[in-house]
């Protein structure tokens, strides 16, 4: 079939050297209207063709590096000062760091109170204050809350107080006999913090008023003795009958190989698992190398005003 020369017109635009129509831009970059409602700011980079007769660029980065400059005087001459202030007063030969082996407290007396149960007493208290008393100058009160209607004799291990000016004491413990449910709760400034909740959480904070940097000083040592504070305060105080039975299990075969709990020597471990077996009554019933280490803690010093309030 013949082709028109209209037909062949049409036919070759469609091809690829054809063109496409073309659009006006949508919009340019030579005049952009800039919204007015924000504060306007010089650029700081201006025009390279001016130059001032004296060299300077005209931008305000100019006056920002004069600004630092003047800063960096000031902070040089107020180094000076500082390091002429401390020539002058260099540190006396008597200041010495203080041993860890024992409570860093100040002049200032500590006041720790602790509210307890007398349906469960917490032990470890009375064994961690008798160890106190043996590194600090610690004194002991005891007050009754209005929840509770009688406090037995043995309890009231605290009755004397202050037998001398409060100032000749480095730490009050100040004992409150009230109806807490959820085991003691110590605290040290209810402006400041939450109560410390827990025989074994008190038990803790009190020994670190023994020795502050035992959990620096040895890690492992510590990471071990929290694992059987947690045994003693979860399993053993508050665990079901296979949990403490468990519990028990894992104590005679530790205390198969040694004489304690953690270490070569009585530590927080021993104190707060002999506490709460002895709250529990599981202290009679006990393995045989656990019966053999609860007769040790017994013949200790430390445990002997504890051994009274059960009495």
């Amino acid at each position: 079939m013949a082709i028109s020369p209209q037909q062949g017109s049409m036919a070759s635009t469609s091809g690829p050297s054809s063109t496409m129509y073309s659009l006006k831009p949508f919009y340019t970059d030579d005049n952009i209207v800039l919204p007015d409602v924000m504060y306007k700011m010089k650029s700081f980079y201006g025009s390279e063709d001016v130059k001032k007769p004296d060299g300077s660029t005209g931008y305000d980065i100019d006056a920002l590096e004069k600004r630092q400059e003047a800063i960096l005087a000031k902070l040089s001459e107020l180094q000076k000062e500082v390091q002429k202030l401390s020539n002058s007063c260099p540190p006396t030969l008597s200041q010495k760091r203080e041993s860890t082996s024992g409570a860093v407290i100040d002049e200032i007396i500590e006041d720790v109170v602790i509210t307890a149960n007398p349906s469960s007493p917490p032990l470890s208290l009375f064994v961690l204050y008798q160890l106190l008393q043996q590194q600090l100058r610690t004194v002991g009160s005891m007050h009754v809350h209005s929840s509770v209607t009688s406090v037995p004799e043995n309890l009231k291990v605290f009755q004397n107080g202050f037998q001398s000016n409060r100032r000749d004491y480095q730490l009050a413990i100040t004992l409150i006999w009230k109806n807490v449910n959820h085991g003691p709760e110590l605290m040290v400034n209810p402006h400041k913090q939450s109560p410390v909740q827990g025989e074994g959480n008190m038990a803790r904070y009190l020994a670190r008023l023994l020795s502050p940097g035992y959990d620096s000083v040895d890690p492992i040592t510590a990471t071990e003795i929290d694992v059987f504070v947690d045994i003693a305060t979860n399993q053993l105080l508050h665990g079901n009958s296979k949990e403490k039975a468990a519990a028990l299990r894992g104590l005679n075969s530790k205390l198969g190989s040694s004489s304690w709990l953690v270490g070569s020597d009585l530590s927080l471990a021993d104190i707060v698992v002999w506490s709460a077996l002895q709250q529990t009554g599981q202290a009679g019933g006990a393995p045989a190398n656990v019966q053999k280490w609860i007769k040790a803690c017994n013949n200790n010093f430390a445990f002997k005003l504890a051994l009274s309030v059960m009495s």
